[in-house]
C-alpha cells in the first residue's frame, strides 16, 4: 500500500456511516409538491429530488468519489454486537393467524433479500442508453391495452430517475471542479480535475478508461447498494485497453482498485459486525464457457490481501479450466485472515441454474450477493433469501410434538420406517404450504411498492421491456428461495429412529418422544450411544448421506408443486446467513433424536453437526459432494476449520488448493475456511480486548469473533478442526 491508501484505509477504520438527516425533509418536500399525481410518479420525483439536493462529500486523497454522511471517531470503530431474532413474520401484509403461528413457533422465519444490478449494460450504454431504451418502449406502447396508463407511468418514472441520477453525478463533477479551483497542491488539483471529468461522463455514458470504469462501478453500486457483481470482468476491457495504449500502469490500476475496495467497505463502515452486503465475485466463466480469470482478477486478489478489510466480501469462482496458479493465488489471500475469499464451483452452480430454466450464457454470468446468494447478474429477482425453514421441527410436527400447531398422533400407528417417512413427507408438505402462503403475502406487499423498487427496476434486464417492476415479475428470471436450516440434524434424527426404533428395536417412538420431552435428563448413556454409535452426516456414510440427499430432493419436489407470486419456481438453499439461523432456530427448538439437547445449535448450513464429523476432512467433503446440488442453485455454504499452520508455506497452499479442486471435481458446490485453532478461539472469548482484528467465517459471511453472541462463539469453537 502506498501512503494514499494507508491514509484512506486509516480513515475508513474510524468510520461510522450516519443516516442523512436531510433525507426525510427532502422526501416530504417533494411529496408536498406532487399531490394528486400517480403514486409511481410521486415516488420517482421524490427519489429524483433527493439526488438533486442531497449532500456531496469528497474526502482528501480519494480517487473514487461518492459518499454518505459519516462520523469519524478518534479511534478505530468497534464492531457492533449482532441483534437477536424476533419471532414474527415481520409484518407481511395478509398473513393468516395459522401462518403467523408458525413464525412465532420458530418453524418459519423471515430473511433479507439481495440483488445484483446489470453492470454490463450500464458499462455498455450508460444511463443515457437506459433512458433511450425507455423512450423506445414508450413509443411502442399500445394505448388500447387496459394497462397502458400503468405501464406508461412506470416507464415515465424510470426515466425521471435515470435523468436525475445523471444530474447527481454531474453535481459531483461540479463539486470536484470547485474544489480543484481552490486546491494549491498541483498534484491534487490535477486529480480533482480528473475526478470532475470522470463524473461528467459516468455513469451517464460508457467509461472511456480504467479510472472512469472504477468510478462507474462505484456510482452503479451507490445507485442500488448491494452486490458489486463480477468486478474483474467489467473492469478488465478498460484495463487491457489502457495498458496497451500506455496510459495506465499496473501500479496505478491497483491504487484505483484499492480506492474502490475502501468505498465498498465504508458504505457500511468498520462498526458493522456482519458482511451481509458488498459480496463481489471474481473469476468464473465467459459466456461461451471458457475460463474468465485475467490480470484484473490478480489485482483484485492483491488488494484484498493487502487491505485486510472485512468488506468487500470476495467470492472466487472455480471451474475445470481455472489456472492452478490463479487458484493458489486466491488461497494465499486467506493468509490475511479476513475470511476472504470464499470459493464456489461453476461446474455445479451453472448446471443448477440451467436446471431451473436459466439460459446457459446467462447462468455462466452468475454472481454472488449477501452471505452467499447466487444471482443471475442483473437479470433476476431470485428471492434470495425469502425466508428460513426449521428442518428439525418438521420432525416434531411429524411426531405430534407441536400439538398447538397440528393435532397430535397415535405414534403406535407408525409401525415401519416407510410409514414414518410418510409422516415426515406429510409434515414437509404442511410446512411448504404455509411457507408458500407467507411468500405470497410478502411478495405481494413488495409488489405494491410504487414501481416495484424503481431503482432496481431501471438496472435489471427486461423490466423496461416488460414495463413491470423488479418486485412485480418484470425481471427476466423470477424465483423464490427458502433456506433450509438444520438439514443434517434432521437426517441424523431420522437415521437414529431408523436404527434404534425400527432396526434394533431398542425403544419405541413413544418412549423416544418422552425422552426428548425430558431433554435427555436421566438418559445420558442412551444419548452417548446415539452420538457415538449411530451414523451421522459428515462421515462419508452412505446410509445417512442418502437420507440427507432424500430430504432435500423430497422438500424440493414438494415446494415445486406451488408457484410463487412473481412466477418462476421455488428453490432451496442451506445458508444460515447473517441471521445465524442455525443458532436462532436451535435456541427455541427442543431436544432432537440425534442426541442434540434443547436450545443448542443446529448444524451450520450444509455441514455436519458440531463435532460429529469425526473421520477427517475427506469424509465431510465426500458427504457434502453426494448431495443433490442441482436442486440448490443458490445460498449454499460449507464452513471448514483447518489448522492455521497450513498456510505457513507454499506446500500448505498447494494442499489447500488441491483440497478445493478435489472437492469441486467430486461434486461440491461451495467451501469457505477458518484457519484458527480451538485454543486461540477460547483465549479470544476470555480476553476479547486482545483479539479485535480476529475475523472468522460464520455462516456464509465473515465477522469479528468478538462481535458474536456467546452461543455463536461456542458453536464456532465446537466445529471440528481438520488437518490435510
Amino acid at each position: 500500500m502506498n501512503e494514499r491508501i494507508i491514509n484512506i484505509r486509516k480513515r475508513a477504520m474510524k468510520s461510522i456511516p450516519q443516516g442523512d438527516p436531510k433525507a426525510g425533509e427532502i422526501h416530504k418536500e417533494s411529496m408536498d409538491q406532487t399531490e394528486g399525481e400517480p403514486s409511481v410518479i410521486r415516488e420517482a420525483k421524490a427519489i429524483a429530488h433527493y439526488y438533486l439536493n442531497r449532500s456531496l462529500f469528497i474526502n482528501d486523497g480519494e480517487l473514487v468519489v461518492g459518499d454518505n454522511p459519516r462520523h469519524i471517531l478518534d479511534n478505530d470503530a468497534q464492531p457492533a454486537i449482532f441483534g437477536r431474532r424476533s419471532w414474527t413474520s415481520g409484518g407481511w401484509g395478509g398473513i393468516t393467524d395459522q401462518v403467523e403461528s408458525f413464525f412465532k413457533a420458530g418453524i418459519l422465519s423471515w430473511a433479507g433479500n439481495h440483488k445484483t444490478l446489470d453492470y454490463d449494460t450500464v458499462f455498455a450504454i450508460g444511463f443515457h442508453g437506459l433512458s433511450s431504451q425507455i423512450d423506445f418502449k414508450l413509443s411502442n406502447l399500445n394505448s388500447d391495452e387496459p394497462d397502458y396508463a400503468e405501464k406508461k407511468n412506470f416507464l415515465d418514472a424510470l426515466k425521471i430517475i435515470a435523468e436525475a441520477y445523471i444530474k447527481f453525478s454531474n453535481r459531483y463533477a461540479d463539486y470536484a471542479l470547485e474544489l480543484s479551483q481552490k486546491e494549491t497542491d498541483p498534484v491534487r488539483k490535477w486529480e480533482l480535475e480528473m475526478i470532475s471529468k470522470n463524473c461528467r461522463n459516468v455513469p451517464a455514458n460508457p467509461p472511456n478508461n480504467f479510472w472512469e470504469a472504477c468510478q462507474s462501478a462505484w456510482f452503479s453500486f451507490f445507485f442500488v447498494p448491494d452486490a458489486p457483481g463480477r468486478v474483474d470482468q467489467y473492469l478488465y476491457p478498460f484495463y487491457k485497453a489502457d495498458i496497451e495504449k500506455g496510459t495506465l500502469t499496473r501500479e496505478f490500476a491497483k491504487e484505483l482498485v484499492s480506492c474502490l475496495w475502501i468505498r465498498y467497505f465504508e458504505y457500511v463502515g468498520a462498526h458493522s459486525g456482519v458482511s451481509a452486503i458488498n459480496h463481489l465475485t471474481l473469476g468464473g466463466m465467459t459466456p461461451d464457457g471458457n475460463d474468465a480469470t485475467n490480470e484484473v482478477t490478480e489485482i483484485c486478489l492483491d488488494v484484498t490481501e493487502e487491505l485486510r478489510l472485512l468488506r468487500p466480501q470476495v467470492g472466487f469462482r472455480w471451474n475445470q479450466n481455472t489456472p492452478q496458479d490463479m487458484l493458489e493465488r486466491a488461497v494465499r489471500v486467506l493468509r490475511a485472515k479476513t475470511g476472504n475469499p470464499d470459493f464456489c464451483n461453476d461446474e455445479q452452480i451453472v448446471p443448477a441454474l440451467i436446471n431451473i430454466g436459466v439460459q446457459p450464457e446467462d447462468a455462466r454470468n452468475f454472481s454472488l450477493s449477501g452471505c452467499h446468494e447466487v444471482i443471475v447478474t442483473g437479470m433476476a429477482q431470485m428471492g434470495s433469501v425469502e425466508g428460513f425453514i426449521n428442518m428439525p421441527k418438521i420432525m416434531t410436527l411429524a411426531l405430534g410434538l407441536e400439538p398447538e400447531l397440528r393435532n397430535g398422533f397415535d405414534l403406535s400407528a407408525i409401525d415401519s420406517y416407510e410409514s414414518f417417512w410418510t409422516y415426515i413427507t406429510d409434515a414437509m408438505d404442511y410446512v411448504a404450504q404455509l411457507a408458500h402462503e407467507a411468500s405470497v403475502c410478502r411478495d405481494r406487499q413488495a409488489a405494491e411498492q410504487p414501481g416495484g423498487y424503481l431503482e432496481a427496476s431501471l438496472v435489471t434486464q427486461d423490466c423496461i421491456e416488460n414495463a413491470k417492476g423488479y418486485t412485480q415479475g418484470g425481471a427476466r428470471y423470477n424465483f423464490c428461495n427458502w433456506d433450509v436450516i438444520g438439514t443434517a440434524n434432521l437426517a441424523d434424527s431420522i437415521m437414529t429412529i431408523q436404527k434404534m426404533v425400527f432396526e434394533d428395536k431398542t425403544l419405541s417412538l413413544q418412549e423416544l418422544s418422552d425422552i426428548l420431552m425430558k431433554n435427555w435428563e436421566g438418559y445420558e448413556p442412551l444419548r452417548m450411544q446415539i452420538l457415538n454409535q449411530v451414523p451421522h452426516f459428515g462421515n462419508n456414510n452412505d446410509q445417512v448421506d442418502m437420507i440427507t440427499k432424500q430430504i432435500i430432493e423430497t422438500l424440493s419436489g414438494i415446494m415445486k408443486k406451488r408457484t410463487p407470486f412473481r412466477g418462476g419456481e421455488y428453490i432451496l438453499g442451506t445458508t444460515a446467513g447473517g441471521e445465524n439461523m442455525h443458532i436462532e432456530f436451535g435456541r427455541i427448538t427442543n431436544a432432537t433424536p440425534d442426541g442434540r439437547k434443547s436450545g443448542t445449535p443446529f448444524a451450520d448450513s450444509i455441514g455436519a453437526g458440531q463435532g460429529r464429523d469425526r473421520h477427517g476432512i475427506t469424509a465431510i467433503l465426500n458427504s457434502v459432494a453426494k448431495l443433490p446440488h442441482k436442486l440448490l442453485p443458490t445460498a449454499t455454504t460449507l464452513n471448514v476449520k483447518l489448522d492455521p499452520k497450513l498456510l505457513d508455506d507454499e506446500d500448505g497452499v498447494e494442499k489447500v488448493s488441491a483440497l478445493i479442486g478435489g472437492h469441486f471435481s467430486s461434486g461440491g458446490q461451495q467451501i469457505q475456511f477458518n484457519f484458527y485453532n480451538r485454543e486461540m478461539l477460547l483465549d479470544a472469548k476470555k480476553n476479547p480486548e486482545k483479539y479485535g482484528n480476529l475475523m472468522v467465517r460464520v455462516a456464509g459471511y465473515s465477522a469479528p469473533f468478538i462481535s458474536l453472541w456467546d452461543d455463536l462463539q461456542d458453536e464456532i469453537i465446537a466445529r471440528t478442526e481438520h488437518s490435510v
